[in-house]
């Protein structure tokens, strides 16, 4: 043991904790790039055309002058449509199968979603 380094407690206390200085943290938010700052009555405006921008009737003025066409979405997408009227199939003389022939594109398919088994 006599060929060990001494080491003073405070050396040892330096080496083992991490130098930090806790006087000058830095700042949470950095005064980095950003808009500049409005006036009162500039950033009033601004608020206002905001919210004047996000009502529906904006929205809708907004669809109708470059011709946006609401999709349908919800049931209306997921709804198939049947390739014929009845509980038989004219085509094969199933009874009671599917409305769409599940093999149309080499899968079973339905609505576009293949399934395994």
């Amino acid at each position: 043991m006599s060929s060990l380094i001494q080491i003073t407690r405070k050396e040892l206390v330096r080496v083992v904790t991490p130098m930090r200085w806790y006087s000058s943290k830095p700042p949470i938010f950095d005064d980095g790039p950003s808009p500049p700052k409005l006036s009162k009555e500039e950033q009033k405006e601004f608020d206002e055309a905001v919210k004047k921008a996000n009502t529906q009737m904006a929205i809708d003025e907004y669809n109708e002058k470059n011709g946006a066409e609401v999709k349908p979405s919800g049931q209306a997408v997921l709804k198939t449509i049947p390739e014929f009227e009845g509980n038989v199939n004219p085509k094969t003389g199933e009874v009671n199968g599917p409305k769409q022939d599940p093999t149309r594109h080499g899968d079973w398919s339905f609505n576009g979603r293949v399934t395994d088994f």
